[in-house]
């Protein structure tokens, strides 16, 4: 069982205090809202805290779950928006794919509530039978051999965001980071591959034998907007180059878990739109639910 037990008000205490440290909006009664409508998801999950290196970007949280939980039904239940959220429906599609097997992952803003639904998919998945799902627009299906010629054929989560209409697939690569990769991936959303000092970070920080990969697509118009590389709990104290914003993150975001996960991802898109994502876990001993998964982590041995 977790070392540390979730307590909401604790926990908007500990917002207040990472919001204002970021220079992040945050809502004390939207927080509360969002606290009761997944109370158990909070109490029995895993917690985390995200944010970027955006001036004056959002704060976000996100619980993990253990067990199958319709969170998009709860949802709807409380309101937050319809039952026919064309977004809402593709992750509910996604999540049907392996019965008894998927499980939802919810992120919030810290001002604004719900914005985002992940699914885990419990296991590697074939990436065509993630684009063969119902809803799937027909030109992200259309990816499936671009995908399959840069190595991308196995999805481990999947993710819809509500605020921006997007569509996440997150592949398990099948080797460590290399130079022609990156080249290759800046293709699909028409950016730059990396600059020599952050592929250096990303080379230093990312799994060796494979790291996860994020590909962004608008629902609406199938276009990628933007891919990203992941890399899941970096080795104790160290960090790659970030600005003062994420330092201060990772400095005041309490972290209330035996075994702390500071992660971070690297985000490319168009001009001008490259930025940095940094996590940090928060309670329900994060990093033991992400070797359950077999999550691809840069330190993957133990404290």
């Amino acid at each position: 069982m977790p070392v540390y037990s979730f307590m909401p008000d604790q926990f908007l205490r500990d917002l207040e205090l990472t919001a204002d440290a970021i220079d992040a909006a945050y809502s004390p009664a939207v927080t509360r809202r969002m606290l009761e409508v997944y109370e158990q998801s909070f109490r029995d999950g895993a917690v985390l805290w995200r944010a970027t290196d955006k001036p004056g970007g959002a704060l976000n949280y996100r619980f993990y779950e253990r067990r199958p939980v319709d969170t998009v039904g709860l949802a709807v239940a409380a309101g937050l928006f319809g039952a026919d959220n064309e977004a809402a429906r593709l992750i509910s599609s996604w999540s049907a794919l392996y019965p008894g097997e998927s499980t939802q992952l919810c992120d919030f803003d810290a001002a604004r509530g719900l914005v985002k639904t992940w699914v885990y998919l419990g296991g590697m998945r074939p990436l065509d039978d993630i684009l063969a799902a119902e809803g799937v627009p027909a030109r992200i299906r259309g990816y499936e051999p671009v995908f399959r010629d840069l190595g991308l054929e196995q999805v481990r989560h999947v993710a819809v965001d509500y605020q921006h209409r997007t569509a996440n697939l997150y592949f398990r690569t099948p080797h460590g980071i290399t130079r022609a990769d990156t080249e290759g991936f800046a293709t699909l959303a028409e950016s730059s591959p990396p600059d020599v000092d952050t592929y250096t970070d990303i080379e230093r920080f990312t799994a060796p034998d494979g790291f996860t990969f994020s590909v962004t697509m608008s629902i609406d118009t199938g276009s990628i907007e933007r891919v990203g590389y992941y890399a899941l709990k970096l080795p104790a104290g160290q960090f790659p180059a970030m600005g003062p914003r994420l330092t201060t993150f990772f400095q005041t975001a309490p972290s209330r878990d035996e075994e702390e996960m500071n992660a971070v991802a690297w985000s490319f898109g168009g001009p001008g739109r490259n930025y940095l994502k940094a996590e940090r876990s928060y309670c329900g001993e994060l990093v033991a639910l992400m070797r359950q998964w077999n999550s691809p982590m840069t330190d993957a041995g133990g404290h």
